[in-house]
């Protein structure tokens, strides 16, 4: 999808900016009842302006890639089907769960996630959630973990020695 956006749409960066938004907050694009594109979170619409205001862009240039999406059979498959996910991160320690942040030496190195898994696995803790930052949305990515209970300080060093993890942040 990033090549195909990137393809057609580098020549409006405030349309790219709006697709990179909707996919980063797993916006859908959907026609409403009267046939017109707009923007859900979930089953909630999100006004064309709100996101223009958050953007920084034009409310037109929101209102015209809304359309672009919703007429191209590729764009509107992709982007009629996303969904918001919670992020239970930052919440967890209330409710006496760990969380901790894998640091790749590079995103795209394929095992990092297995490894961290099968380490955590092997304490039998089981894992809640695994949000893994996508590296064409963000300059640092990271993959964040929500465990049932918190890590045990001796698993550290095991996290650290898997080929592609650069560090372990415990949050």
């Amino acid at each position: 999808m990033w090549k195909y956006i990137n393809d057609n749409f580098a020549r409006y960066p405030s349309q790219v900016k709006v697709l990179r938004k909707l996919i980063s907050l797993g916006l859908s694009v959907r026609k409403d009842h009267e046939n017109m594109p707009r923007v859900y979170c979930g089953d909630v619409e999100v006004k064309a302006s709100a996101i223009a205001q958050a953007l920084g862009v034009d409310r037109r240039a929101v209102i015209e890639i809304l359309g672009k999406i919703i007429s191209d059979p590729e764009l509107s498959n992709f982007y009629s089907q996303l969904k918001p996910i919670p992020d239970f991160s930052m919440v967890s320690s209330r409710l006496g769960m760990g969380v901790i942040q894998i640091v790749p030496t590079s995103a795209t190195q394929p095992g990092i996630i297995s490894g961290v898994s099968q380490v955590i696995a092997r304490e039998n803790i089981s894992i809640r959630q695994v949000i893994v930052d996508d590296p064409e949305l963000v300059d640092s990515p990271r993959a964040t973990i929500v465990r049932d209970s918190p890590i045990p300080g001796h698993l550290l060093s095991d996290l650290k020695k898997i080929p592609g993890v650069e560090a372990v942040v415990i949050l």
